[in-house]
């Protein structure tokens, strides 16, 4: 009865546990709406857009008034000549051409630019969260190993003090046993301080302490995928080349200069006629300023046009890269699971036979012990190349 009723118990504690359990799509969620860096990004898009509807406004009109021909023997005078007046005007200057339409254009390249920047930082927060916490499971199942090793120590340890008893062991490979025992010990608090690291990491990027996590460490043949076009990084800069050609268009605009018009009212004494003055302004383009920063732009963009291509390149390489990784730590598995581990296992057993036949050999079944856990740790060190291949490749393809 106390039985079933201590399983019902782990049941309930097990359905609770899952229950509970943070999938990492949540994470990643809850991730982009509280982490800062995110925040700040955002509102940097906000005044990016703003700045579209900015930049195809008129400049302000210039309100000026006054007073001509002040007479210093007596201010209060104005009717001594005619140049004495009080004036007001009004100054406006006239956009001629496109170049209200090419700035807002280029305002929605810097629009679009700050998006693909907050997306790209996104693939870069999912990536390095799901590296830490792959790691944080192959981590922990590292330090179940340990405890897996250490209690299979302790027994090798009392079987030879056991033995020693009966001058079938000796004192040397008692303490080498408990040598090996504290060096297990020291790797499982080397392995927990860097767990505890790595989820602090987490935390930094999170904002949140990570706690039971359901995520799967089986190992499955993957194929990435290799379409990198669409990645905010390459439409980033696509976007940039677009902004350096709409600046060249715009430099060019340049050279039919804005008009500036005044209009100027003067009201002078009764004796002499009020009177309007009409002006229009218009720099000369004669240096050739605009003509060489235009050239300037066409380059630039040619620049970034041969770093698209460049990256282009240098994804699909390091996609390849992670693909050949993930398959080599594919292949390493199979070969340790299947056909390495069981001839040390079976080794193991015969060992065990042998010395409960014989004087015991603890140096090879120490040995063995050793290179058991050797390979066990190996195929953690294997998954945990598989699974860093796998979240980094996340931010090059976008999704597993």
């Amino acid at each position: 009865m106390r039985k079933k009723l201590f399983l019902f118990t782990l049941i309930i504690l097990a359905s609770f546990s899952l229950a509970n359990a943070q999938t990492i799509d949540n994470i990643i969620e809850n991730t982009f709406k509280n982490n800062y860096s995110l925040k700040a990004l955002e509102e940097s898009i906000k005044s990016t857009k703003e700045q579209i509807a900015l930049s195809s406004k008129w400049q302000n009109p210039v309100l000026t008034f006054g007073i001509n021909d002040i007479q210093f023997d007596d201010v209060s005078k104005r009717d001594l000549e005619a140049m004495q007046s009080q004036f007001i005007g009004f100054s406006q200057i006239v956009p001629i051409g496109e170049k209200l339409q090419r700035k807002e254009k280029i305002a929605i390249n810097d629009y679009q630019i700050s998006k693909y920047l907050l997306e790209e930082k996104k693939l870069q927060y999912k990536s390095k969260i799901y590296e830490y916490i792959y790691k944080e499971k192959l981590l922990e199942e590292k330090l179940a190993l340990f405890q897996e090793f250490k209690s299979n120590t302790l027994k090798l340890e009392e079987l030879l003090t056991k033995l020693y008893k009966y001058n079938k062991a000796t004192q040397i490979q008692i303490i080498n046993t408990q040598v090996l025992y504290q060096e297990l010990n020291l790797k499982s608090q080397k392995l927990q301080t860097l767990l505890n690291t790595i989820n602090l990491n987490l935390e930094e990027i999170t904002y949140e302490k990570i706690k039971n996590i359901n995520i799967d460490t089986k190992i499955k043949k993957i194929k990435l995928l290799t379409n990198i076009n669409s990645h905010p990084k390459i439409l980033s800069l696509i976007q940039s080349s677009k902004k350096q050609d709409n600046i060249s268009i715009l430099e060019k605009e340049k050279k039919n200069s804005d008009i500036k018009v005044s209009l100027n009212y003067f009201q002078r004494d009764e004796k002499y006629e009020d009177y309007v003055n009409i002006a229009f302004a218009i720099p000369l383009s004669l240096r050739g300023s605009e003509d060489i920063k235009s050239k300037q732009a066409k380059i630039k963009t040619i620049e970034i046009n041969h770093n698209i291509q460049d990256l282009k390149s240098s994804f699909k390489n390091k996609i390849k890269i992670l693909q050949e990784t993930i398959n080599d730590s594919i292949i390493t598995l199979d070969i340790i699971n299947n056909k390495i581990l069981p001839k040390f296992n079976q080794l193991q057993k015969v060992l065990e036979s042998y010395n409960s036949l014989q004087k015991i050999d603890s140096k090879s079944l120490i040995n063995n012990l050793n290179e058991i856990i050797k390979y066990k740790l190996e195929v953690i060190n294997q998954k945990d190349k598989y699974f860093s291949a796998i979240a980094k490749s996340i931010y090059f393809t976008k999704e597993i």
